[in-house]
């Protein structure tokens, strides 16, 4: 009993450590700070685009970095542009322009902009990855999740069940989303090259806001009574807890094996950044008030602040390495390859810290 007792002690306070690691280096930048509220900045390469309210009304609006402070609005209709989402150049957002909401391209270099959907329901929640679209469709009474292929220009049905699908992400030939088929909210994915859809989880607390990059789908999952950052290796099928701190962890996203959220371990809610490879967590912004939505591409960094009183929106450009890429990468292949986590060295103490009691016992009985 002893010897259980002590080992559970160590495992849960390895779970359940509140470290926060180091700093991430590089700069922060005040991206606008305009009248109004700007929400859910995402970010591709040099370009910064978020949903804006300084009308009145939801609008979308663009800055590229490479320009300089330019700052100019991409969708600024008299109805709600809303969930702006970007991948490479191009740029999808949900337009209520027809008062129902639809699917619109914008390229963000020519100016271009195309309809993607024309369905009197509303399509809302859209992503995108190089030449696949994704959204929430209301068409068939209930949520499901579309695709459209601009190589194709075909449009498909991803799923049928009667329950609602919403929160789709793609990345590569995967798609996910939350599903509620089961009475709570689960995590499934769609293979695009093979037409095969899976659960990814299917605990019986609620799992949402999925992201995917290559070989990982990242989430926030409430199995352990507040929110959490989970991981799944798509190859492996192996399901990993990032983040399991005693406090909120959510809005997670994803890019080259690392991993950013909103953490509400400090005062208020701030940016964390997770490495796969490394296993290295890191502070990126712990202002007070509250910073949240992240987004990351490469070594940049964005989110929603509220340090000024209204919510605006920051950038972190993290210091680039002698090589010249922002840290991160994929998960080594061996174990011996890979650099032993906190929760390694809790287990590995408590494998001693066993052992010896286990020998203390044998002493006691001879």
């Amino acid at each position: 009993m002893l010897i259980a007792l002590v080992f559970s002690g160590i495992v849960l306070a390895a779970a359940s450590t509140s470290a926060a690691g180091s700093a991430l280096e590089g700069t922060e930048t005040e991206i606008i700070s305009e009248y109004g509220n700007q929400f859910f900045p995402v970010i591709t390469g040099d370009y910064i685009v978020w949903q804006d309210e300084r009308e009145d009304n939801f609008d979308i609006y663009m800055y590229d970095l490479s320009a300089g402070r330019t700052e100019v609005p991409v969708f600024s209709g008299p109805r709600d542009e809303i969930d702006p989402a970007v991948s490479g150049t191009r740029l999808v957002v949900a337009d209520d322009r027809r008062k129902n909401f639809d699917i619109y391209l914008y390229d963000l270099e020519s100016g271009k902009e195309t309809q993607i959907t024309t369905d009197s329901k509303d399509q809302t929640e859209p992503a995108i990855w190089e030449n696949a679209i994704v959204w929430t469709d209301r068409r068939n009474q209930h949520l499901d999740i579309y695709m459209y292929d601009l190589e194709s220009e075909k449009e498909t049905r991803v799923t049928t069940s009667t329950a609602d699908q919403t929160q789709p992400a793609v990345g590569e030939n995967i798609i996910v989303w939350t599903d509620t088929r089961k009475g709570n909210n689960d995590i499934y994915m769609y293979d695009i090259s093979t037409g095969k859809e899976s659960p990814v989880v299917t605990d019986p607390a609620d799992q949402s806001k999925p992201a995917v990059d290559g070989d990982y789908i990242v989430w926030e999952d409430r199995r352990n009574g507040n929110l959490d950052i989970y991981m799944y290796k798509i190859s492996t099928g192996k399901e990993i807890a990032v983040s399991n701190h005693a406090s909120a962890q959510k809005d997670p996203a994803i890019s080259e094996g690392r991993i950013v959220w909103t953490d509400s371990r400090g005062d208020g809610t701030n940016i964390y950044i997770y490495d796969i490879s490394s296993e290295t967590l890191k502070t990126v912004s712990t202002a007070s008030a509250y910073q949240s939505n992240p987004d990351i591409d490469g070594n940049k960094i964005v989110w929603q602040d509220k340090r000024s009183g209204s919510t605006d929106i920051y950038l972190f450009t993290e210091d680039m390495p002698a090589g010249g890429e922002a840290s991160g990468g994929e998960t080594p292949e061996s174990e011996s390859e890979a650099k032993e986590s906190p929760l390694g060295s809790f287990i590995a103490a408590a494998s001693v810290t066993m052992a010896y009691f286990i020998a203390a016992g044998r002493r006691k009985k001879n």
